[in-house]
């Protein structure tokens, strides 16, 4: 489901990037002009994407360093990411990190929501603009972070199919294939992290699955700290769930049953941080998952109900929102009994 973006990264990430002109010998103080965070941050404690981005423009500016992101990513560790990174440690494998890399994004980076495909033998991460472009420096330290933890806690040198950037292409792109071991394409439509199916079965040399169960509550405890979706999203959404079963939603009929034009509904959604495609995927998602989970409904019915004229489209639609299919979901969750297809 989706929620307002507060466009906030964690306090951690500003830690990470004092910690990194210490290392350069810079008086990060001065350079920053902002106050260092006390080691004591709370884990919970995070500051606007924009001063992110200010931070970062002026260590690149006094390092005359454009790359700085590829280099600051490197050195980021599970504790820059907070609880997210020690319950990415505990897991049993690759597959199941990136799993929970979906669901708790928002403690990481509440700014664009992060997009699972499901592409035959490759699985994509995929961060789109909708929600703007905070610019190459957030981009390239995050994926290149994502990466290098990766490979840190399997113990491997793991590359990527291919990676996609949105950003402009710099001047001199093979660091960046250095780096990743593949493709690095920039300037497309979607930021884009390609894996072969294969990466995901290997094991996190640092699994824990007691540890594990204990770092997923207190995610779950931070994570439902964070706001939920605004009063204008929610009526939005009970609107396009009474259009479903019928017909698949359309922007002009929920605009109109609220008695507002397409264009104003639009403009609210975007300053709701969302979008009335995202919104109906969130209300798809929510409901199948429910059906899935409490009901034997075949996957054709819940296609029906869904608006979907044939249940291959459901099952694309809910690859890409969950990284499983509707089987493997309500195999995982079943409660009891059994449920028949």
């Amino acid at each position: 489901m989706s929620a307002p973006h507060r466009r906030r990264i964690p306090t951690s990430f500003a830690v990470a990037l004092y910690e990194y002109l210490d290392q350069q010998g810079v008086d990060s103080a001065a350079v920053l002009a902002s106050p260092r965070p006390p080691v004591n941050t709370a884990l919970n404690a995070d500051i606007p994407i924009s001063d992110w981005c200010q931070l970062l423009a002026s260590a690149s500016r006094h390092l005359a360093d454009p790359r700085l992101g590829l280099h600051l990513g490197q050195t980021i560790i599970p504790r820059h990411i907070g609880v997210l990174g020690y319950v990415i440690m505990a897991s049993e494998n690759l597959g199941e990190a990136l799993k929970r890399l979906h669901r708790y994004q928002r403690l990481i980076y509440d700014v664009t929501p992060l997009e699972v495909r499901g592409a035959g033998e490759r699985v994509e991460l995929v961060w789109g603009a909708e929600h703007g472009r905070p610019g190459p420096l957030v981009d390239e330290t995050a994926i290149t972070a994502l990466i290098h933890l990766c490979r840190r806690l399997t113990a491997s040198r793991l590359a990527p199919l291919s990676v996609s950037f949105i950003n402009p292409q710099p001047e001199d792109t093979q660091p960046y294939e250095d780096f990743f071991g593949c493709p690095v394409h920039f300037a497309q439509p979607e930021t884009i992290v390609s894996l072969s199916t294969g990466t995901l079965l290997q094991p996190m040399h640092t699994a824990d699955p007691a540890m594990l169960t204990m770092l997923e509550q207190q995610a779950d405890a931070l994570l439902a700290r964070l706001p939920t979706q605004s009063p204008l999203v929610e009526q939005v959404r009970r609107r396009i769930s009474y259009l479903l079963p019928e017909q698949a939603p359309e922007l002009a009929k929920v605009a109109d049953a609220m008695g507002i034009s397409t264009r104003t509904l639009q403009r609210q959604l975007a300053q709701a941080g969302t979008s009335f495609l995202q919104e109906v995927a969130a209300v798809r998602c929510e409901i199948a998952e429910r059906y899935l989970r409490e009901t034997k409904l075949g996957l054709v019915d819940i296609a029906l109900l869904l608006g979907y004229s044939e249940h291959s489209a459901f099952t694309r639609s809910f690859i890409r929102w969950t990284g499983s299919t509707p089987m493997e979901y309500r195999q995982l969750h079943r409660a009891g009994g059994t449920n028949s297809p």
